[in-house]
């Protein structure tokens, strides 16, 4: 069940989650602007390499405390999105509690802190955790998305677009580590923000064997861009063999994820 409130009582929600921020960290509020919108906006959407519908709950715009020369007053942006949260939610009160947990977690950034160094007091708020059958879908769904982007990586392969193939390949070992990590009981807010490093060293934490995957960080680590002027396009740079490795660790983590989820159930 989605939850659908007005946008008073939303922004009230986020009202109520900045005061109960803890003391030591109210006072470099000063200078924020806090707003709700319905959607991030395609621009945001493309630099995060998201698409719908897995949209980010908020962001942060602006300096950290500790680059400016005026601690008690700085500006800065944080921004709160109303519709994927409330799609989130399965009733008002967990929509209130992962209101306050995503509010905090932008001030972290605010504060300075990194996704991996944020404190519990700002990672994920005063709440509780995900429920089970909610952390199950979300799992469920990045599996789905993987197995999608991985059979368009194998088409692409077939079709010898290699360039193409290496970056849905990466997308979808991307999804199936973090599905696999939620079926493990990873919380989805502390994976959000990690890229394929980070998402592979939790992975193998839980099931060691995953070590044999350690080729796919060369892999993440090859530009796609198109690089200075005069250097060769990405379609000239990846070799049929580079995209042959990906598509496979790609096969790999997908099946890992999917008995994963097999067995969890």
């Amino acid at each position: 069940m989605v939850v659908q409130i007005s946008r008073e009582r939303f922004e009230e929600l986020v009202r109520e989650a900045l005061a109960e921020l803890p003391a030591e960290f109210r006072r470099y509020l000063n200078g924020l602007e806090v707003r709700v919108e319905d959607y991030p906006d395609d621009e945001l959407m493309a630099e995060w390499g998201l698409v719908p519908p897995d949209y980010p709950f908020g962001m942060y715009e602006g300096a950290s405390l500790p680059d400016v020369d005026t601690p008690s007053d700085f500006p800065g942006t944080i921004v709160l999105y109303k519709r994927p949260l409330e799609a989130w939610a399965q009733n008002e009160e967990e929509l209130r509690d992962q209101v306050r947990r995503t509010v905090y977690h932008e001030l972290g950034h605010r504060f300075g802190y990194s996704d991996e160094g944020m404190l519990d007091e700002l990672r994920g708020g005063a709440g509780t955790p995900w429920p089970e059958e909610a952390r199950q879908a979300e799992a469920d769904r990045h599996l789905r998305q993987a197995e999608h982007d991985l059979a368009a990586a194998e088409a692409l392969l077939v079709a010898e677009r290699h360039d193409w193939a290496l970056d849905s390949a990466l997308v979808a070992a991307d999804r199936a580590l973090r599905a696999f990590l939620l079926v493990q009981g990873e919380d989805p807010e502390a994976i959000g923000h990690d890229g394929i490093p980070d998402l592979l060293a939790r992975a193998t934490r839980r099931n060691p064997d995953l070590r044999r995957l350690k080729n796919l960080l060369r892999l993440d680590g090859i530009s796609l861009d198109m690089g200075d002027a005069g250097a060769p396009p990405p379609a000239d740079r990846v070799r049929p063999r580079t995209a042959h490795d990906a598509v496979s660790s790609a096969q790999d983590l997908v099946l890992v994820a999917r008995q994963a989820q097999e067995v969890g159930r």
